[in-house]
C-alpha cells in the first residue's frame, strides 16, 4: 500500500501571489507578488491555480481539504478559460465549482446558487463523470451530497482551486493505493 495524490497542481498556471508546496498538493495566498513568467497559461490577476492533467474521459475523484479556509473555490475549469482577465469562475464562463465565501456556501452558477449545508466541512470530494457531464461535490466526513451540476464534458477540463485566504492552504489530500503482485 502507498498515498498518492490523485491531483498535482501545475505550478505554470499559479497566479503570482500563489505559494504552492514542494510536492504541488497544497497551495496559499501570499501578499508578495512572486516575479515569474507571464506565460499564457497562468492566472493574472486571479489567485487561481489548475491541476497538471486535463480530463476528457473516465471518471474520478478526489478530495481538497479546505480546512480553516475562509474564501475558496474547487472544482474543474475547462481548457479554454480565459486566464488573463478578472472573471467570476461560474458555469457560462467555464467553471464547475462551489464556493465559500462570506460565511457562506454557494454553486457557481448564474446567478450563483446559495447552498445549505448542515456543518462546514473540512473536505470537498469532487467527483467527475466525463461520460455522463456530471461533477458532484460531497462532504466525505458524511458522504452529504452538496451539489451537481450536469453539463456536457465537451473539451478538457482540469481540476481547479481559487484561495482567497492566507491563514489555511488549500490540500488535495492523498488516497491510498493497494497493488497486489502478481504470483510467478
Amino acid at each position: 500500500m502507498f498515498s498518492s495524490a490523485p491531483v498535482t497542481l501545475d505550478p505554470n498556471t499559479a497566479a503570482p501571489w500563489l505559494v504552492l508546496s514542494d510536492d504541488l498538493t497544497s497551495v496559499h495566498d501570499s501578499d508578495e507578488k512572486q516575479r515569474l513568467p507571464n506565460n499564457p497559461e497562468r492566472f493574472d490577476p486571479d489567485t487561481a491555480v489548475l491541476g497538471r492533467h486535463g480530463l476528457s474521459s473516465g471518471k474520478h475523484a478526489w478530495e481538497v481539504n479546505v480546512g480553516d479556509n475562509t474564501a475558496w473555490v474547487v472544482g474543474v475549469a475547462k481548457e479554454s478559460i480565459k486566464r488573463k482577465e478578472k472573471v467570476s469562475s461560474v458555469l457560462n464562463n467555464g467553471y464547475l465549482c462551489v464556493y465559500f465565501y462570506h460565511k457562506m456556501y454557494f454553486a457557481g452558477t448564474s446567478p450563483l446558487t446559495r447552498l445549505t449545508l448542515k456543518r462546514n466541512p473540512q473536505r470537498i470530494r469532487v467527483q467527475l463523470d466525463c461520460e455522463k457531464g456530471k461533477v458532484s461535490f460531497y462532504d466525505p466526513h458524511n458522504n452529504a451530497h452538496i451539489y451537481t451540476f450536469k453539463h456536457a464534458i465537451t473539451e478538457a477540463v482540469f481540476p481547479y482551486l481559487w484561495v482567497g485566504c492566507q491563514k489555511s492552504p488549500l490540500k488535495v489530500e492523498p488516497v491510498d493505493v493497494f497493488l497486489k503482485l502478481a504470483e510467478s
